[in-house]
């Protein structure tokens, strides 16, 4: 049986744009209520951990599906920009339940982007859009910090305001979700991206650590204890992830609707590896990569659907259709770098000289005005 693919309407194009207009106004909560924000930043993924130069090699042998869609021509390899962050909207430890999140982008030589963006749970946290933007309202509601209650009691009073009914359902998905981060001693897990289109079919990516740690962690772990964790590995040697498809098989096993159900994952196949280099923590390019990491606009619907038309206007999913648009609005709300300034960077690998002005420009701006932003050793040697 074939997926279904989502065909907007004009009214459903619309519904969702609206739904999407919601964003910047958690972006200015989050601003409102967190004192170490002065300035509209990410409304979700905003405190970065680590951020590199990776490559993307690409499998001999691949899935019909995508064999020629994008990046996956066999044996080729891609240099792009990854980045690592906690879940939350909002500098704060990383001991705190949360999620993690993954984003590698890419670039072809024809300009079309390609991006990965995964969290380290094999599902979404809500079901719909509407519910997420509910979850990210309640977030933003969370960030005052300080007061007789907790982070997560905050976070359920907002639920119970912007998701109603659904609160507790989503409250409790949510709290498992972030287990695995509150159990782990580091940032290099498995994650999973949302579904995409290839070709006639959907699927989703997985990103598997070949070498992963021991799952314990030290009762003792610091506040940056990921971060520190990450930078040690990296510097001690590469990072590589093996990966993996999964494709569609049918709503019962693969659901594109119960989105908080994960997919089996039987039948996934080897498709690429994604290596981060060994690098040196305390040198100008790592800090650079740092800072152009926290400015990249990637967004889910960077994505090529299929090589046999032009692109539609909208995902082939509704879910990832709705973070299109969001996405959008929040880098056009936070005054992301546009693309145009740094798209050189995947044809050569290298930041030139006037896009590290620009990067250590923003920088130090938002230092001077209070707004936190990722330690970055080695800027100015």
């Amino acid at each position: 049986m074939p997926p279904p693919f989502f065909v907007p309407t004009t009214v459903d194009h619309e519904a969702l744009e609206t739904l999407a207009a919601e964003v910047p106004r958690v972006q200015d909560t989050l601003v409102a209520n967190h004192p170490q924000l002065t300035g509209a930043d990410r409304g979700a993924h905003q405190q970065q951990i680590a951020a590199s130069r990776v490559t993307l090699h690409v499998e001999n042998a691949l899935p019909p599906e995508l064999l020629g869609l994008g990046l996956f021509v066999p044996g080729r390899a891609h240099t792009g920009l990854a980045r690592l962050s906690t879940g939350l909207g909002c500098p704060h430890a990383e001991t705190d339940a949360d999620f993690l999140g993954l984003m590698a982008a890419f670039q072809l030589p024809s300009g079309q982007r390609t991006d990965f963006i995964a969290i380290n749970d094999p599902t979404s946290p809500t079901d719909t859009p509407e519910e997420f933007v509910a979850l990210l309202k309640a977030t933003a509601d969370a960030a005052t910090g300080g007061g007789p209650f907790s982070s997560q009691a905050r976070l359920l009073f907002g639920l119970a305001r912007h998701a109603g009914p659904r609160a507790p359902a989503i409250a409790l998905h949510v709290s498992g979700q972030t287990l695995r981060t509150v159990r782990s001693s580091s940032a290099y897990q498995t994650y999973w991206t949302g579904v995409v289109r290839a070709g006639d079919t959907l699927g989703k990516f997985v990103f598997v650590p070949l070498d992963p740690p021991a799952p314990a962690h030290d009762p003792r772990r610091g506040h940056h204890h990921l971060r520190d964790d990450w930078t040690m590995r990296q510097a001690r040697g590469r990072l590589d992830f093996r990966v993996d498809w999964i494709r569609f098989s049918d709503e019962h096993r693969t659901s594109t609707t119960d989105l908080t159900r994960a997919w089996d994952e039987s039948d996934r196949v080897a498709v690429a590896r994604l290596e981060f280099p060994r690098t040196d923590p305390a040198s100008r390019e790592h800090a650079l990569l740092a800072l152009l990491a926290t400015e990249v606009g990637a967004n889910p619907g960077h994505w090529i659907e299929t090589t046999a038309a032009a692109p539609a206007a909208l995902p082939a999913t509704r879910f990832t259709a709705a973070r299109q648009l969001a996405y959008a609005r929040s880098q056009a709300h936070r005054h992301a770098l546009p693309h145009d300034a740094w798209s050189s960077f995947f044809a050569t690998g290298r930041i030139d000289d006037p896009l590290a002005r620009e990067l250590i420009r923003r920088h130090e701006a938002r230092r001077a005005a209070g707004h936190w932003t990722p330690e970055v050793p080695g800027l100015h040697d």
